[in-house]
């Protein structure tokens, strides 16, 4: 399941499906999906009876859905920027590193499990250090940034390579979350993709 797969594939069921390719639209149904995450995380603190890593797989894939989406909506290859963007941070972050350079590299073919492991290498690289509510916020703060590249978006003035960095953050967030709960984020995509399949879609 790579990427580029996956992206081509979001592209298809939107159309069979006769979903909404507004940005606006698209980024609100992503926003609120971002909030059932933090429900499920709020649960993992302080309702843990109430907690369910299955929901919380399902939610990441949701999210990760609505985001190639969104590169789809800016029409742009996620893939190819992401190689861009990994070489820029590497550069970036060249001060942070451990003293040993990651066995990892990421590839044009990349699945989207590679992708992970990819990035929890570059993360113990860098010396960072994660839990789910760090990342949640700094999700958050990358869908942040998405808004700002879809409002400019209104007067014409987005850059396609800015919106597609801040969709790749986001993503990178996202897929440190899935993981920090060892969520098979391909596995969860298609499990939740089968339950779509069945759903009787309203908008």
């Amino acid at each position: 399941m790579t990427l580029t797969a996956m992206q081509g594939y979001v592209g298809e069921i939107v159309a069979a499906r006769g979903f909404t390719k507004d940005l606006n639209e698209i980024f609100i149904l992503m926003v609120e999906e971002v909030g059932e995450l933090a429900a499920e995380l709020r649960n993992r603190i302080f309702y843990p009876e109430r907690f369910d890593p299955h929901n919380l797989a399902h939610e990441l894939a949701d999210i990760l859905l609505y985001l190639l989406d969104l590169a789809n909506g800016f029409q742009v290859d996620l893939m190819g920027c992401w190689l861009d963007h990994a070489r820029d941070n590497d550069l970036r972050f060249a001060e942070r590193r451990t003293g040993r350079d990651s066995p990892v590299h990421l590839e044009n073919g990349s699945s989207l499990n590679e992708l992970q492991v990819y990035l929890d290498a570059k993360r113990r690289e860098r010396g960072f250090e994660d839990s789910p509510e760090i990342l949640l916020v700094l999700l958050s703060g990358e869908v942040g940034e998405i808004a700002t590249e879809i409002r400019k978006s209104w007067k014409g003035m987005s850059s396609s390579s800015s919106a597609a960095y801040e969709i790749i953050d986001s993503m990178t967030y996202l897929l440190r979350i899935a993981h920090w709960f060892e969520v098979d984020i391909e596995a969860a995509v298609r499990e939740k993709e089968e339950r779509n399949a069945g759903r009787h879609w309203q908008y």
